[in-house]
């Protein structure tokens, strides 16, 4: 079966329907296809024992009141104002503010900057304080020195994800921000195609004609711009004709263990979002989704969220753990090194999320090497790119990408 739009998505996280939106909204057709039956990406709200939950610790950082007056227009009265910043661990004690916002002002010691976390830490915040506050936590977080991490990283975590005073967040977890940006979509005319992952990316003389996809209504849509937001290895591998070859150099892949515990009583802190640097701790932060929105948790139950880093390897000290066995080594950890808990058991498990290939690490020389797919694809006439890295971030690119996609769309009708 074919078909043809203006504009289409690949991809319903919030990059891709912030871009569907978008290009709705300005008049385009547009067709959203989505691998999975459900929208979000991994921006999604998970349901267990009574309980709302999100995958993970999920922060919009709304930094303009313009982005918050977008929100209020989707969501309505189901914005929330979360009045505390994240925190974390020093010295056993729980302080506000993340481990990397504790600026000491002046720098004396400021170093230049190499391409790599280090030298950026070290140009903005100087060695000692880097060393002496920072260091511990971003290398439990990413496994490798800071010395080898690439200077984006570090770039990324410092300005992307500050919320100093607090934060918004929708009402009965980040998914509702998605389905409201869904049915935004909908309302807009735009096309949802759910259950539908595309199969191939169509190109002649260097310009995107289409891509084909499978699912319950396969077939060919023709399209005069297509918008990626999903991951562009994916989109590489699917090229036709086939990419050049040697734009895939092997990446280094970050896993995440999801796991999730609940107990039958109140909070165990007032905090929504704590950062853990100490090694004898499996996670390096912990959500308390009662400290988000009350209302996710049933009264008298608390759920956490405890966001366990490593590799997929046997050899990884938590990973190699079946899912009993580290939901019991979390709870643990809340008794002793934390002392937030008295009794662990009264903690039990109640799901575990393992995701062997979260987010790529990108050593500080190679750089270049990780650019060489996004490269190729912007080359390619009627293709834009939506990259980013948290909430905010990616429905900013997927915009951007829908006004670049727009503008070409009606060059061409002109």
């Amino acid at each position: 079966m074919d078909s043809h739009c203006d504009v289409v998505v690949l991809g319903a996280g919030p990059a891709g329907l912030a871009a569907a939106l978008r290009a709705a909204r300005s008049g385009a057709s547009v067709t959203l296809v989505e691998a999975a039956d459900e929208v979000g990406g991994l921006c999604r709200t998970l349901e267990g024992d009574g309980c709302r939950y999100d995958l993970g610790g999920h922060i919009p950082f709304f930094r303009t009141d313009e982005r918050v007056g977008w929100a209020e227009d989707l969501l309505g009265e189901d914005l929330l104002w979360v009045d505390r910043p994240v925190a974390r661990v020093v010295d056993g004690a729980i302080r506000p503010g993340r481990y990397i916002d504790q600026h000491p002002g002046d720098v004396p010691d400021a170093t230049a900057p190499d391409g790599s976390a280090a030298g950026e830490f070290g140009a903005t915040v100087g060695p000692a304080f880097r060393d002496r506050t920072m260091r511990r936590y971003l290398e439990k977080v990413d496994g490798w020195p800071l010395e080898v991490i690439a200077a984006d990283r570090a770039v990324k975590l410092r300005d992307e994800q500050r919320a100093p005073d607090g934060f918004w967040f929708p009402r009965g977890g980040i998914g509702s921000l998605m389905r409201a940006m869904e049915q935004a979509v909908r309302d807009e005319g735009g096309d949802l195609r759910l259950g539908t992952p595309m199969t191939a990316l169509r190109h002649d003389a260097g310009r995107v004609t289409g891509i084909e996809v499978a699912g319950d209504e396969p077939g060919f849509i023709h399209a005069e711009s297509v918008i990626s937001a999903i991951s562009p290895g994916l989109v590489v591998r699917a090229a036709a004709p086939d990419a050049p070859p040697d734009l895939l150099p092997p990446i280094t892949m970050r896993a995440v263990t999801l796991v999730y515990l609940i107990a039958d009583r109140e909070r165990i802190t007032a905090e929504p979002w704590i950062q853990v640097d100490d090694p004898r701790v499996p996670f390096s932060r912990i959500a308390e989704f009662v400290n988000w929105d009350p209302g996710m948790v049933a009264t008298g139950r608390t759920v956490l969220c405890a966001e366990v880093y490593g590799t997929s390897a046997d050899d990884d000290p938590w990973w190699s753990h079946d899912d009993l066995a580290l939901s019991r080594a979390v709870a643990d950890a809340l008794a002793d090194p934390l002392g937030w808990v008295d009794d662990p058991a009264v903690f039990r498990p109640l799901q575990v999320v393992r995701m062997p290939r979260a987010y790529p690490l990108v050593e500080a020389w190679r750089v270049r090497d990780a650019m060489l797919a996004p490269t190729w694809l912007q080359s390619l006439e009627g293709l834009e790119l939506a990259r980013g890295g948290t909430v905010v971030t990616a429905i900013e690119a997927g915009e951007s990408a829908a006004d670049r996609a727009g503008g070409a769309v009606m060059a061409g009708a002109a």
